[in-house]
Formats: C-alpha cells, sequence, structure tokens
C-alpha cells in the first residue's frame, strides 16, 4: 500500500471532534508565592457581582479562571453600556496554562522555538454587540483580559469556552484508588482528553503534531480509559503514509490543514518502538489486518539499520539520532539500543503471528546476539551497571532499556534498578517520558511496589504544585528548566507523554 491508500485508511478512522461549553469559575488574580510552581499562583477575588452586570473602561484588566485545563476556542459576548460605539474596541487576550505566562507576560522571552507559540493576542471588534468567536485553538485554563480601547464603557455579557476533544467525560476512579491516586488518575486522563483531537497530539498548546514516541504511551492510556481506538489507527495510517525516500518512518506528521509528513524529522528510537505500538494494539482490539498492512513498515526500520549493530554494539562516533529524554548531557547509544532489541523482540512476535517463521526465527537469534554483546561490552562489573559511549556514561535511562529489553530480567532485572537508585553521580530523566520508561521497567522486574512509589512521589510532586494537567518537563527542583532556551513560557503544561498515572494505576498486575 502506498500513501494514497494510508491516507484514505487514515480519514475513515478520524475520530470527530465533540464540543461542549465551559463558563469561567472565578475572577482571580496573579500572587507571587516562593511555594508555589515558579513563583505565582492565582488567588479567588471576592464575588461583588456578576461579570454580566459589570462595566469596563479603557485600561481594565481582567483574569478568568475555568478551574480546569482546556482545549478550544474563546467566545466572547460584547455590548457598550451605551446604545452606540463610534470607534472599534481593542481588547489584549492572554491565555495561560501556568500563572506565569500572565503574571510575567510583559517580560522579554528568550526562545530557540518561535515566540509565535506564546499564546496571545490583540482582538479588534468593529461593531458592538456582538459575539465573538476566536479562530485559533488554545490550550489554557486562565484567561487575561485588557482593555485597550474603547469608545465607552465595555460590559462582558458572557465570556465563554468552546472546548473540544474527540472525547469529553472523565472516567470515575476504579474502586479501591485512595484520594491521591483518584487524583493522579484524573489529572493523566485530562491530560490525555485534551491531547485527542484528530490525532492523537503531543501537546495541543505546542506544538500540536503527532510524535510517533508520544503516540506509544497515549495508547497505552487510551486502551485502560476511553479505548477510542479509532484515533490510534488513524494515528498509525498517518505515520506510514509519509516515509522518507528510504523508507524510514518519519518521528512526527501533522493533520492539519491536510495530512503531511516531516521527511526531514527521523529518530531511531522512536522507529523501532513502532513494532511494541502495533503489537500492542493488536492485543488490545484484534486487529490482524492492520498489523499485517503496517509488518512491512516496521520490518524495514531494522532492515535499515541492522548493519549498525552488527558487530554487537553500535560505533561511538557515529551514534545513531534518538531522542530517549531531554537531557542534554545524556549519551544515548545504549539506550537508543535496547529500544531496537525491544522493538525487534515485538517484531519476532507480528512475524510469527502473521506465519513468517523464518523470519521471526531471524530475528529472535539477532535478539539473542545483541543481549550477549550488550552483557559483554557495556556492563560495568565494578558499577554494576550498564555504562554507554565513549565517556562509558552511566545513566538511569541506559539502566531502564536494558530492562525494558530484557537484556537482564528477573532478580538481576530488579538488583540492577536498585543499584541505579543508590547510584549518586548518575544522569538522571528530565521528562514525564523517561519516567514513563522507568515505571514500565520496574513492571519488567517484576517490582511493583517500587513502580507505585515512584508514580505517585514524582506525579505526586506535580499535583502538590497546583498542576491539573501534566507538563512536558518537570524536575521538582527545576522550576525554570526548559529545553528551548531560557524562558519555561514556552513549555507545554500539557503533554501527552506525562499521563502514565492513568495507565499503571488501572493496570492489573
Amino acid at each position: 500500500m502506498g500513501k494514497r491508500e494510508f491516507v484514505e485508511k487514515a480519514e475513515r478512522c478520524h475520530p470527530g471532534v465533540r464540543r461542549w461549553k465551559v463558563r469561567p469559575v472565578s475572577l482571580v488574580k496573579t500572587v507571587r508565592d516562593p511555594e508555589a510552581w515558579q513563583g505565582w499562583r492565582m488567588q479567588a477575588l471576592p464575588s461583588r457581582k456578576p461579570l454580566a452586570e459589570r462595566s469596563f473602561q479603557k485600561g481594565a484588566r481582567l483574569i478568568l479562571d475555568f478551574g480546569e485545563e482546556l482545549v478550544g476556542r474563546l467566545q466572547l459576548t460584547l455590548r457598550s453600556e451605551t446604545n452606540f460605539n463610534d470607534s472599534p474596541v481593542r481588547l489584549r487576550l492572554v491565555f495561560a496554562e501556568f500563572p506565569l505566562e500572565i503574571a510575567e507576560r510583559n517580560r522579554k522571552g528568550s526562545f530557540t522555538l518561535s515566540s509565535a507559540w506564546i499564546q496571545d493576542e490583540i482582538v479588534t471588534l468593529d461593531d458592538m454587540p456582538q459575539t465573538y468567536t476566536l479562530p485559533r485553538i488554545y490550550a489554557m485554563r486562565y484567561v487575561y483580559i485588557e482593555v485597550m480601547a474603547t469608545p465607552n464603557r465595555l460590559v462582558f455579557e458572557e465570556v465563554c469556552f468552546l472546548a473540544q476533544s474527540a472525547v469529553r467525560d472523565l472516567l470515575p476512579p476504579l474502586p479501591g484508588f485512595s484520594p491521591e491516586e483518584a487524583e493522579l488518575d484524573r489529572v493523566a486522563q485530562r491530560t490525555l482528553r485534551n491531547c485527542m483531537q484528530g490525532v492523537m497530539l503531543d501537546g495541543p498548546k505546542r506544538d500540536r503534531r503527532l510524535w510517533l514516541g508520544d503516540l506509544r504511551l497515549e495508547a497505552q492510556v487510551n486502551a485502560l480509559t476511553f479505548r477510542r481506538f479509532d484515533i490510534i489507527e488513524r494515528s498509525i495510517y498517518l505515520l506510514a503514509a509519509f516515509p522518507m525516500e528510504d523508507g524510514r518512518i518519519p518521528a512526527c506528521v501533522f493533520d492539519r490543514p491536510e495530512p503531511y509528513g516531516v521527511r526531514s524529522c527521523f529518530l531511531a528510537d522512536y522507529a523501532f518502538l513502532f513494532a511494541d505500538l502495533l503489537w500492542f494494539h493488536y492485543e488490545q482490539t484484534g486487529n490482524g489486518t492492520l498489523l499485517q498492512e503496517m509488518y512491512p513498515v516496521a520490518k524495514k526500520q531494522f532492515d535499515l539499520f541492522r548493519h549498525c549493530y552488527e558487530k554487537g554494539v553500535p560505533d561511538a562516533d557515529r551514534p545513531l539520532k534518538g531522542f530517549i529524554d531531554w537531557c542534554a548531557e545524556l549519551d544515548r547509544s545504549v539506550a537508543v539500543e535496547g529500544c531496537y532489541v525491544f522493538g525487534l523482540r515485538k517484531l519476532a512476535k507480528i512475524a510469527r503471528f502473521l506465519g513468517k517463521k523464518k523470519e521471526a526465527e531471524a530475528f529472535e537469534a539477532e535478539v539473542e546476539f545483541l543481549v550477549g554483546e550488550l552483557k559483554k561490552r557495556c556492563f560495568d562489573s565494578n558499577a554494576g551497571l550498564f555504562v554507554s559511549g565513549k565517556n562509558r556514561q552511566i545513566s538511569c535511562a541506559s539502566q531502564i532499556w536494558m530492562v525494558l529489553a530484557e537484556v537482564v530480567v528477573g532478580d538481576e532485572a530488579a538488583r540492577l534498578l536498585g543499584r541505579m537508585d543508590r547510584m549518586e553521580q548518575i544522569v538522571r530523566p528530565v521528562t514525564p517520558y523517561l519516567h514513563h520508561h522507568l515505571l514500565e521497567a520496574c513492571c519488567v522486574a517484576g517490582e511493583r511496589e517500587r513502580m507505585m512509589e515512584h508514580l505517585l512521589r514524582y506525579w505526586g510532586a506535580m499535583v502538590k504544585k497546583g498542576m491539573n494537567v501534566f507538563p512536558e518537563v518537570f524536575v521538582e527542583n527545576q522550576e525554570f528548566l526548559t529545553p528551548y532556551g531560557q524562558d519555561p513560557r514556552i513549555n507545554s503544561a500539557c503533554h501527552a507523554w506525562s499521563c502514565a498515572p492513568a495507565y499503571f494505576l488501572r493496570r492489573r498486575f
């Protein structure tokens, strides 16, 4: 099958979008608070009279709290206090996921990505009264409104948000959940819901596209929550529809204004994990047709890079480009090879299911060879941990992927994770993406208590900081950490790869 057939199949799987109206729950103001995330929190203002019974003149400012993060469009119903309007009304709007984005809205930013991702707008309206719906989609909990110009006092008869997602309602907690677990589950579901639009987005604020690595984790959480497999299949078909010239699967694709791929964007670890995504989806749905259609795509990713591992470990001078985590100093080579072995195991399962016995046996033999070479060449017996790269770096990422790839198993895997925890000089994760894989590694090693302890500590810290969705980057004592320059306002506060709690809390072991 080619691009046209895959795109057509993707369109038949379009989940549709549900929309609902949400009104603000309170007027708030920003308050400096050293205990709050990034030093700011919102404080509710006393309710003197309804917003529709108040009027505002030039220079007026107000902040509305909608109670939870939502994705959609803002709708304003406005009129002048008098019966005429002899010049336009001009408003400045700032849409915020975190209080910092409003509190420091006027500070000049330093970003490595486009500043157009900052969600602020100036709107000029000629006619009063009118109901105006902003054309752009925003991800926000708070909206700042500044009346920049108005010929007469302005009345906001209604301010509402037209929220949208492929799903609307969150599931109730499972029986036996503690209050803390129930809240983590709810926040994780909300995070995933906001990312379920035409495809599984990475983040609804930034950068609003389908990433293969994120999709694999979203598929896990979706399977135990909303179970909307149509959007998963649409996402899979779109990824397969836009290969690079040599057959590499792109790390990301867009679905708007019409589907297209990013042919310059490839990440080896994401490509190797495609086989696992397919097998997991088959286990949940029994859709063997999709598995058969996608097998050549998944197999191609290993055919293209098998030469990199013919000697067992990659060339330290020419490592494959992978993501693994946002950590700047991380040596990724061993972790990426772990992804290769992990994915190859799943490709062998798919081959056996499809009756391709010889291919399955070849994949399994390759796995055994690589496992032996990784143990021989990359395990430091003095440290009791795996090392990566020319400098023999010790990182959590390497240990996590050696467990997930089953290079070490059983009690040996559990001991490896224990040594990793106790190691002081080790490169640690900075994103919930790698923390999700740490939870997976704990499960593979039979360390359920360790998994639950880490989940409650890491994601629980986010909730304690006031988050009602889970962010792209989180290191508790580095609140201004960003991969994109020096300004965390560009970070995504709602990011799909962070929704792990709903999966691991609901999973049965």
